[in-house]
């Protein structure tokens, strides 16, 4: 058993060694060290049981995604207390018939006690899998898993930063196909994507890491990145998230803690 293995009691305490042994060499099987910790904090941070299929860290694109269903989403929203669903998704459609959109609503509650109504728009042709018989059957509630999902993720950024939903990695494998005819020592479309997702939602650091880009390996646009530093610089960023996540949260609990004690 490595020392890194033996040191993840601190992260999740409530899987045993032999919990952690079988989650490594199942559910996470093929991850590095620094993959596994940061999949055991997410499911620490989100309450997600990988054993129950909630949550799951999959390969793809050289990389790993951490991923769940759109139950694993509302899950997570409602431990917060401050969720509840919103009304019926509603469509739009060509004058053909053929469906563009669906926005999906969601309830959200502030620290203030006040309900606010979150919504967001999904567009069939950019999550559609023509060859997935769901999206031939059930093209409505799939399109409005998606915007939903979008929704929960706008709604609870803290929460559920780092964790994707199956449709929404499955519109990227879509378009797998098409990315990029570039060498083999650059990260592709999908990855600098990804990238620059988990960047924006860190800003300052994002601009520590494209200033040390360019004085580095002189590159301005992170589909230049050199594909031997993107586990490196991905693992940066996502643990500068997972720290932003924390501060947020203790400070809200601050607010609302010293909320009570005015009162």
């Amino acid at each position: 058993m490595s020392s890194t293995l033996q040191k993840i009691d601190y992260i999740n305490n409530e899987f045993s060694q032999e919990k952690l042994d079988l989650l490594k060499n199942t559910v996470c099987k093929g991850s590095s060290n620094d993959e596994f910790q940061l999949f055991l904090h997410v499911c620490k941070k989100t309450g997600l049981d990988p054993f129950m299929k909630q949550i799951y860290s999959i390969p793809r694109g050289g990389q790993r995604t951490i991923q769940t269903s759109i139950d694993g989403l509302r899950l997570i929203a409602e431990r917060t207390t401050r969720y509840s669903p919103g009304r019926e998704s509603t469509y739009v459609y060509k004058e053909n018939g053929e469906l563009i959109s669906a926005t999906s609503y969601i309830k959200k509650m502030t620290a203030d006690g006040t309900w606010h109504d979150v919504s967001a728009t999904a567009y069939f042709e950019e999550y559609n899998q023509p060859n997935n018989p769901f999206w031939k059957k059930m093209k409505h509630v799939m399109i409005a898993k998606c915007s939903e999902a979008i929704a929960l993720k706008k709604a609870f950024p803290a929460e559920m930063s780092g964790v994707y939903s199956d449709d929404e990695m499955n519109q990227a494998d879509v378009k797998v196909v098409k990315i990029e005819e570039k060498t083999e020592d650059t990260i592709s479309k999908e990855q600098a994507f990804t990238l620059e997702r988990q960047l924006n939602l860190v800003p300052d650091y994002k601009d520590q890491v494209m200033t040390s880009l360019y004085n580095s390996v002189k590159i301005s646009d992170l589909e230049k990145l050199p594909i031997k530093l993107f586990d490196r610089i991905i693992l940066a960023v996502q643990r500068k998230i997972a720290d932003q996540e924390l501060k947020l949260t203790q400070k809200e609990m601050y607010e609302i803690e010293h909320k009570k004690d005015i009162e």
